[in-house]
């Protein structure tokens, strides 16, 4: 057995590229720029306040689920499906998205 060449696929070698040189640093004589993280916390403005109604109420209506030992429960198995659940697990009934969304109509009419 006699390997032959052949000239079906020739290689055409790449242009040569001279050497990458490293970016020059974005400050001279800096490696790396440092940022005071409680400066930026002062500098930032505290959240609206509607924004903290809205986590405040959130929380209340939390604590009231919880007191009538309910909880509300997402499952992403299946898209999004929302189930109001028992402290046991057990199903009480599913619930609609905008009922997640606004979860004060499943308060008792006493706890509203």
């Amino acid at each position: 057995m006699h390997p032959e060449a052949s000239q079906l696929a020739k290689v055409t070698p790449l242009p040569v590229r001279p050497p990458a040189r490293p970016a020059a640093p974005a400050v001279p004589g800096r490696f790396a720029e440092v940022f005071d993280l409680a400066a930026e916390r002062e500098r930032r403005s505290p959240p609206p306040p509607e924004a903290l109604a809205a986590l405040d109420e959130a929380a209340r209506v939390y604590r009231e689920l919880d007191a009538a030992g309910l909880q509300v429960r997402l499952d992403l198995t299946r898209g999004v499906c929302a189930q109001l659940r028992s402290h046991d697990g057990a199903l009480v009934r599913p619930l609609s998205l905008h009922e997640v969304v606004d979860p004060s109509g499943l308060l008792p009419p006493d706890a509203a």
